[in-house]
């Protein structure tokens, strides 16, 4: 780096530093990121499969700013479960991920609550390594509507099915006038 500098690139050579600097800071690679992401959602009470629940992961994209850091949609990706509960998000190739955070991952069955979630075997990271996702059941109204999903605030066009699902779910629940509901 300092032959770039010493070689009279100037301002240019300082702008191509810091840019590869940044670059090799900021990206993260491997599967914790990326994927494939894997794993059971079971009823927390029973042990029983919920087929048929969506499960999304979403990333944010670090913004500097002079200020202070912000953050933006950078991708998402879904899928539904099987009869036996299991889904799979594969991985996907990305090339230019400066600045993008780690995961987030979000769970949707109609009247269920994520309760918890935990590695099937081993100490790797969540749906990298094969995780169940226990659900609870909601048995009451009041329950369903103190619980009410939301939709995701990454752009709805980039998990169709699993907002979809969260909005008619909420459409077909009656809270007016219970205390408490959202």
């Amino acid at each position: 780096m300092a032959v770039l500098i010493r070689s009279g690139a100037g301002p240019i050579g300082w702008l191509l530093v810091v840019i590869a600097a940044a670059a090799g800071t900021g990206c993260r690679v491997g599967a914790a990121q990326w994927g494939p992401f894997r794993g059971r959602i079971v009823d927390a009470e029973t042990g029983a499969p919920i087929s048929g629940a969506h499960f999304m992961v979403g990333w944010q994209r670090d913004n500097p700013n002079p200020v202070h850091w912000t953050q933006s949609f950078y991708d998402a990706q879904e899928t539904v479960t099987d009869a036996d509960g299991r889904f799979e998000i594969p991985r996907k190739r990305r090339l230019f991920t400066l600045l993008v955070g780690q995961p987030r991952f979000s769970a949707f069955a109609p009247g269920y609550f994520a309760e918890s979630e935990g590695v099937v075997s081993g100490d790797g990271p969540l749906y990298v390594t094969e995780t169940v996702l226990r659900m609870r059941r909601l048995k009451t109204v009041e329950d369903r509507c103190r619980w009410r999903p939301r939709e995701p605030s990454d752009p709805r066009t980039r998990v169709p099915r699993f907002t979809r699902a969260v909005q008619r779910y909420n459409l077909g629940l009656d809270c007016a006038g219970l205390a408490g509901a959202q």
